[in-house]
């Protein structure tokens, strides 16, 4: 990734980081479907540069910053954030284009992550993927856990554009390996295996 703009979110005595962040990244999500390909991906990334994990599974916090990155400034030119979030305007502050820095040493990513359910629903759905008897499916989830991280994860409240539903999308970060691959982006601006300059 070469290129970023920051937007900061400025909450207020009356509007709060949580409604700024619903808010914001609807109108995010509505940007990116605008430029998405026929396979439904993009070519711009979100990242949350204060993303902060709590000890002993206490709720995470993604700051009140969102960074969007892309390969290429035309990318981030025609996506037109300014646009989409122009009726925030005095909750947001949106940086110019900028180039990312050099020498960067560390990358993550970020994905969207389900809410775990029960180890049932898991196995289940192992055995149908995976082809697996009920023996096979079981023994890969006999150590399940993923109840108490999903509580830590922090969530934006969405709504969903086609059903009309609300609901918490969960954001995972993971701490990753620099990759010269070319990537895309899901149209939330997520994908779990596409590193993301940490700075």
């Amino acid at each position: 990734m070469k290129h970023y703009i920051d937007i900061t979110l400025l909450p207020s005595d009356d509007i709060g980081v949580h409604f700024l962040w619903s808010k914001v990244m609807m109108q995010v999500h509505l940007a990116l479907v605008e430029i998405q390909d026929s396979n439904k991906q993009v070519p711009v990334a979100v990242s949350f540069p204060h993303y902060r994990e709590n000890a002993n599974n206490a709720t995470a916090f993604i700051g009140n910053k969102l960074r969007l990155f892309s390969e290429n400034k035309t990318d981030l030119k025609r996506l037109n954030i300014q646009k989409w979030l122009n009726r925030l305007d005095d909750y947001v502050h949106i940086k110019n284009i900028t180039e990312v820095p050099a020498n960067i040493g560390s990358f993550e990513s970020f994905s969207r992550r389900q809410k775990s359910g029960s180890p049932d629903k898991h196995i289940r759905r192992r055995m149908k993927r995976h082809n697996e008897t009920l023996e096979q499916a079981s023994k890969h989830f006999s150590d399940y856990k993923m109840a108490d991280e999903d509580k830590a994860l922090p969530f934006i409240k969405m709504k969903s554009l086609t059903s009309n539903d609300e609901f918490n999308m969960s954001i995972a970060r993971k701490v990753t390996e620099q990759s010269s691959n070319p990537v895309m982006f899901n149209t939330y601006g997520f994908n779990r295996k596409a590193p993301l300059p940490k700075f």
